[in-house]
């Protein structure tokens, strides 16, 4: 897709505002009629035009169609913004216009943006929102052929000040989310762990990282018996630990920044099987892993000068005579021994290992993600995520990164008494409670046992995964959350 910027002034010049125009105003600025004076005269007397023929002038949040009359006209949309100015809100408002003014066909867009103080933000939504409409998530079947892919080439940008960077920025970080949409949405018959794995394979070559891989017999033999008891379930599985390493030439940093996802392609709860539906929608229990693996892409794409790294605890978890049961003890990549309460905590086991290896790489900081528990939606629901931490210092950071990001972290308390639920009487500790407990705050409280005191670490257990209906500028239900956070979060500790 190409992108051209103009300026405001130039809209005179410019003949053609392309197929369809989206024009971004506000409600004051909406009722004043010398706004449309900066388009050409036959543009600015259609928008008059339709506008008097309203019953009402156009509030917060209206979206106004105006069809062209002639074949050369561009089809005009107008869109007010909307009350609430947060990025969550207007990466919404941005998503819902081009709902309405970007249809499969069109192959040219305009985006005016007439609100100057507005238009760096306007641009970064736009951008994010253009790249998930576009693309096309994972169909089968007769529906391929019933589908009606984007046809969109150009965009022009219309502004007060260049904005390209913001429109790419958030455009790249729109192509980070469909990775992670994309990669959930695979159902577990075409992705599996050896898929996946072939799959991360194929990005660390074409964006240049480094890239190890441990096996589960070298992790047996490492002593990662946390990882190997869940990933034993299944004999065939080929699940690991995959390493990648993303070393600019001049990074700004000299330890990483070490991302660790959880990655269970397949999640049947073990010998404690899910029931009642519980099963449905498993296929994206490695959605974690997938958002490790796009921040690296993401911020590759961006050219980004940090040093990163990225921890892919890739496995399954399933029910077979080699699947690990209840009330077994198994001793843990640091030489931890747990008390195994809950086959289906399998994602925890899984982190304690591969934290522990991701802690060994002395990295500067762990940010670590997944789709953990249950008990994070009760608590904080489905549009926003769940943040812990070791540095209470950070939570501050967590909060606003959320908040200019447009992807909203809360963070839960981490403190040492959360510890005495999880103590066993033979074991150094039990995977989770048996009975009913914030089992968001203690399964994040097991992982901290697991990361080198001395690293700063952050964990998002990934509550807004999956949304009804989707998030923000994100239409499908799996709305790859955590990308936009991750870029802001970045930015905001390493001044990028």
């Amino acid at each position: 897709m190409n992108t051209k910027t103009f300026t405001l002034k130039q809209i005179k010049k410019t003949t053609d505002l392309a197929e369809k125009c989206i024009i971004v105003v506000s409600e004051t600025r909406a009722k004043n009629a010398n706004t449309w004076s900066v388009f050409e005269l036959k543009t600015s007397e259609r928008i008059e035009k339709a506008l008097k023929r309203r019953e009402e002038p156009l509030k917060t949040g209206d979206l106004l169609s105006i069809p062209g009359v002639e074949k050369t006209d561009a089809d005009l949309f107008l869109a007010v913004l909307p009350e609430e100015m947060t990025t969550f809100n207007l990466l919404g408002f941005a998503g819902a216009a081009l709902k309405q003014g970007l249809p499969a066909s069109a192959k040219s867009l305009s985006l005016v943006f007439l609100e100057a103080k507005e238009e760096a933000r306007l641009s970064d939504c736009f951008g994010a929102a253009i790249a998930t409409r576009i693309f096309q998530m994972p169909v089968y079947g007769k529906r391929v052929e019933k589908l009606k892919p984007f046809k969109l080439k150009d965009v022009f940008i219309f502004s007060a000040a260049n904005q390209q960077k913001n429109f790419n920025y958030g455009f790249e970080t729109g192509e980070g989310e469909n990775l992670v949409r994309y990669l959930g949405a695979l159902p577990p018959n075409e992705l599996n762990t050896i898929t996946y794995g072939a799959k991360i394979k194929e990005l660390a070559t074409k964006y240049k990282f480094q890239l190890k891989f441990y096996s589960h017999a070298e992790l047996k033999k490492m002593g990662a018996g946390a990882f190997t008891a869940v990933d034993q379930g299944n004999p065939d599985s080929k699940g690991g630990i995959y390493e990648l390493t993303y070393s600019p030439s001049k990074a700004k940093n000299k330890n990483a920044i070490a991302f660790v996802g959880k990655g269970l392609c397949f999640d049947t709860g073990g010998y404690d099987v899910k029931t009642q539906g519980y099963m449905i929608g498993m296929k994206a229990d490695m959605t974690g892993s997938a958002l490790a693996l796009s921040n690296m892409m993401t911020a590759a794409r961006l050219k980004w000068p940090l040093k990163m790294k990225a921890f892919l605890g890739v496995t399954e978890n399933h029910i077979s005579p080699k699947a690990y049961k209840a009330d077994e003890v198994v001793i843990a990549l640091n030489g931890m021994s747990i008390e195994v309460i809950n086959t289906d905590a399998e994602g925890r086991m899984v982190l304690a290992d591969t934290l522990t290896l991701a802690s060994r790489a002395k990295p500067e900081m762990i940010i670590d993600y997944a789709t953990l528990t249950g008990s994070a939606t009760i608590a904080i629901g489905t549009s926003y995520s769940a943040g812990f931490t070791n540095r209470e210092e950070l939570h501050s950071r967590i909060i606003k990164s959320g908040k200019i990001s447009g992807e909203r972290v809360w963070p839960f308390p981490l403190d040492k008494d959360f510890g005495k639920t999880l103590e066993s009487p033979i074991a150094d500790m039990i995977q989770c409670a048996p009975k009913r407990s914030p089992d968001h705050i203690l399964a994040a409280y097991f992982l901290s046992q697991f990361v080198d005191k001395d690293i700063p670490w952050v964990h998002i257990d990934l509550s807004s995964a999956e949304h009804t209906g989707g998030l923000a500028h994100v239409e499908s239900a799996l709305t790859g959350f955590g990308v936009r956070w991750t870029m802001e979060f970045l930015k905001a500790s390493f001044k990028i």
